[in-house]
């Protein structure tokens, strides 16, 4: 038996011992507002985490930690980043490199959180009175609301006092440095633990148009793969006999000759956004030169929903003898949607981003 067990075993040891290396070092990070209930997480990734990783998708997750909101829990993230990217512009002398995160909080965008963490409620049984820890505030509206607090008590004048908030960063790393775009919004330092990055099998470079329809915060999932488009098109410009490799390990680049067409030509975003939610998220903006388009579809108070059918019929008639990947992040209804229609369209690989558990 013990045989049998022991391979299993000392997998799970394995695994957890490096989460908790992982997690044993605070990072130095901020949560920055960029306005209508939407907010970005941006921290310095220890670089030698992508030491040895062959993964050339540009879709990685994290899992994410913050004391101060909730002791146990660990929350998956999908970086807006492109990682490959990222390690390749920034100086090699730098020892990480900034990635951010997108989310939103519940409520109204206005709303400023004042209840506590975690609540004690008593509960009965047998006769018997035992005190509980009820979650009162939600892990993310937590990290939202350190950035309303710091906002409202700035304009007001005061001194805001929670030991989630250091007034600056502990470490000299340039990786969370605001980019001169960003410096308007409102910012608070914060310490975070992370695990990760973890990839996702996808790989668009494979086809001539990626089309990217995505719902709500799985904008994304999106972000990242229109930066791996424009690093790749930004590559090409600067050495055209050379394509990019999306690769994480700097590898070499196959040479092709003068004239040849990169496979990867086009990439359309599709973001279906409710009307009362939508903001003109920074790090998502077309361009037309390197033929990548973004076209945000407002729903609520009545207004349609998008016609993924439509939708893709739209793509293939500009492009019609181009292979064709499709990426699907959203509610499960919105991602099962999407699925019926690229099982209708010929030709088309599809990819549904969903949390498996």
């Amino acid at each position: 038996m013990l045989y049998c067990t022991a391979p299993g075993l000392a997998m799970w040891l394995l695994d957890w011992g490096m989460r908790l290396y992982e997690l044993r070092k605070t990072l130095d990070s901020k949560v920055i507002s960029i306005g209508n209930g939407w907010y970005c997480l941006a921290l310095p990734l220890p670089r030698h985490r992508l030491d040895g990783c062959a993964c050339t998708s540009p879709l990685a997750h994290f899992y994410i930690h913050h004391a101060n909101s909730s002791v146990r829990e660990l929350h998956p993230f999908t970086t807006i980043t492109h990682l490959a990217s990222q390690n390749l512009i920034t100086s090699h002398r730098e020892d990480d490199i900034p990635i951010k995160f997108l989310f939103r909080k519940r409520g109204r965008p206005g709303d400023v959180l004042n209840i506590p963490i975690r609540k004690r409620v008593w509960t009965s049984g047998y006769g018997i009175f035992n005190m509980k820890f009820q979650p009162s505030v939600q892990w993310t509206d937590r990290l939202a609301g350190l950035t309303d607090h710091r906002t409202l008590n700035d304009n007001k004048g005061t001194i805001i006092n929670d030991p989630s908030i250091r007034e600056s960063p502990s470490s000299h790393s340039t990786a969370t440095n605001l980019g001169p775009g960003e410096q308007a919004y409102p910012s608070v330092d914060i310490s975070l633990r992370v695990e990760g990055p973890y990839f996702t099998p996808a790989d668009p470079a494979r086809y001539n148009t990626v089309v990217c329809f995505v719902a709500g915060t799985g904008v994304s999932g999106a972000i990242a793969i229109a930066g791996a488009f424009l690093e790749m098109k930004r590559q090409q410009a600067a050495d055209p006999r050379k394509c990019f490799e999306m690769g994480l390990g700097g590898g070499k680049c196959t040479p092709r000759l003068p004239g040849d067409k990169a496979i990867w030509e086009r990439c359309v975003v599709y973001w279906s956004v409710r009307s009362e939610d939508y903001v003109d998220i920074p790090f998502l903006k077309a361009d037309p030169v390197a033929n990548l388009e973004v076209h945000v579809n407002l729903t609520g108070k009545g207004r349609p929903r998008i016609n993924f059918e439509e939708s893709l019929a739209s793509v293939s008639a500009q492009t019609p003898k181009a292979s064709t990947w499709v990426y699907l992040s959203g509610p499960n209804s919105y991602i099962a949607a999407g699925e019926v229609a690229c099982k209708a369209a010929p030709g088309v690989d599809f990819y549904p981003a969903r949390w498996e558990i």
